[in-house]
Order: C-alpha cells, then sequence, then structure tokens
C-alpha cells in the first residue's frame, strides 16, 4: 500500500505516455477499488529506478526476467534511453492486473544484484 500513494503521480504521467487510462487514488483506495470494494480487474501500471542497471543487454534482461516471474505481471518495459548501448535512465514500467506484490518483486529484484527504488512524488 505504501507503493501506492507514491508511485500514483508517477504512473499518471507515464500513462500518458502509453495511451492507458491513469488510475486516480482516493484516500487509500484506487477508483475501482472505492466503486467495486476490490482489486481492479484491468491493466494498471507501476514504475520505479532500478540502481545497478546500466546496459540495455545483460542488466535490463535480468532485471525483466525477475519482474515477468511475479503474479499478475503482463509486460516490463524499458524506459526511453538517450543511448542505445548504455542505460542512462533505469526506469521500468511494468504493467499488470489485479493486484501486485511490490515488496515480493523488489526482493526478486535485489536477488538478482539490483536495487529496486521507488520514484519520489
Amino acid at each position: 500500500m505504501k507503493y501506492r500513494l507514491s508511485l500514483a503521480c508517477v504512473c499518471l504521467s507515464v500513462c500518458l505516455a502509453c495511451d492507458q487510462p491513469a488510475e486516480r487514488v482516493v484516500g487509500n483506495k484506487t477508483d475501482a477499488e472505492s466503486s467495486e470494494g476490490s482489486v481492479q480487474n484491468e491493466m494498471q501500471l507501476v514504475s520505479f529506478k532500478v540502481e545497478g542497471m546500466t546496459c540495455p543487454s545483460g542488466c535490463y534482461p535480468t532485471v525483466r526476467s525477475a519482474i515477468v516471474k511475479q503474479e499478475g505481471v503482463l509486460d516490463v518495459e524499458l524506459a526511453p534511453q538517450k543511448k542505445e548501448d548504455v542505460i542512462d535512465n533505469p526506469v521500468v514500467f511494468v504493467k499488470y492486473k489485479g493486484k501486485l506484490d511490490m515488496d515480493k518483486m523488489f526482493k526478486a529484484i535485489e536477488r538478482v544484484g539490483f536495487e529496486p527504488q521507488t520514484l519520489p512524488n
């Protein structure tokens, strides 16, 4: 729950780029949770930074593999980079359905040698 609030603002700006409807947070609940009383079954998006991820040919595939194994994850994308052969913006976008366990996903990323970090509001 603590990640939802910090990532809600990021999700709003990121969703503009991915043509997906942004999810609004009301109090501690999203629009879907407020209206339905349960987790939304539509695709949702979360983004975060992965410290130590510097190369798109080795680091990113390792991180991506750890993330896609998590329950509910549909897709993982790397943020746009200035150069093709180096990661200068280590932010990943995770598309998912249902409830995503951020703690479990962050631990999986740490197990493969990287440090996931929430983005500032």
